[in-house]
């Protein structure tokens, strides 16, 4: 049953990240918790690598569709600061309690989701400062390597709030950025013998299924308008938010912040 949990979890996975270029690893972190059974910090080393692949394909995807080509200017700004804010965050979220890692998870996902209802995709934000671009990407690098994610359902926001880049564009340009953020967090956790001992059957499952999904996910995408995409990713934050709240914290034996 849970063979069959994981392969399900790993195509929902590679969906979320095909459609919305994100969400992959909020989903992959639950999954393995839950599903796996595996521990917090476990979980979270799990995930980088799971998503980093699944974004890798994903992007390769991308390259051969015409509309779904990442915009160089805003990649280039945020891979300069993520990469090494990415890096620090692991190392930081190497060492914190796994509960402060899911509540910094849980507000961030409500925040991102906040902005994402109440803007319009095209004219929320004039063109951003490259400064303005820098100091977000470090933010979403940061989170990356903190609390373990893709940091797509961040990425994302930002570049339709501040770079004012359509959603397929964002999509396109947030794999891209994911990949680049997970690697460096998943390398600095091997680097200073922080990273948990590995799982290949889990890992080769959820990436296997998971490229399957993000396969199925680009499809479809294509198909859907993007303010209904856009929506649709915020309402699923708010969702998976709350479900982290119950499950971590509001959960039997659990207790609050």
């Amino acid at each position: 049953m849970i063979v069959i949990l994981t392969m399900l979890s790993g195509i929902i996975i590679g969906l979320s990240l095909g459609i919305l270029g994100a969400g992959g690893a909020i989903l992959t972190v639950p999954v393995l918790v839950f599903f796996v059974g595996l521990d917090e910090k476990t979980a979270i080393a799990h995930s980088l690598v799971v998503v980093g692949v699944i974004a890798f394909t994903g992007t390769l995807l991308n390259l051969r569709r015409r509309g779904s080509i990442p915009d160089s200017k805003t990649l280039l700004l945020f891979a300069v600061s993520s990469a090494p804010a990415a890096a620090a965050g692991a190392m930081v979220g190497a060492v914190i309690s796994a509960k402060w890692q899911i509540g910094i998870l849980v507000l961030l996902m409500i925040i991102a989701a906040t902005r994402m209802l109440r803007a319009s995709p095209e004219h929320s934000a004039g063109a951003a400062s490259a400064m303005k671009l820098l100091l977000v990407g470090a933010g979403t690098g940061a989170i990356t390597g903190l609390v373990g994610v893709g940091g797509g359902f961040l990425i994302v926001p930002a570049l339709v709030l501040f770079a004012s880049l359509p959603m397929v564009r964002a999509t396109a340009t947030s794999l891209v950025l994911i990949v680049l953020n997970t690697l460096v967090a998943a390398v600095t956790l091997i680097a200073t013998d922080n990273a948990p001992q590995w799982h290949s059957m889990v890992l080769l499952t959820l990436c296997g299924f998971g490229i399957a999904g993000v396969i199925a996910g680009q499809f479809i995408a294509g198909r859907l308008p993007a303010q209904r995409i856009r929506h649709l990713f915020a309402w699923c934050l708010i969702f998976i938010a709350a479900f982290f709240v119950i499950r971590t914290f509001l959960g039997p034996g659990q207790e609050l912040l």
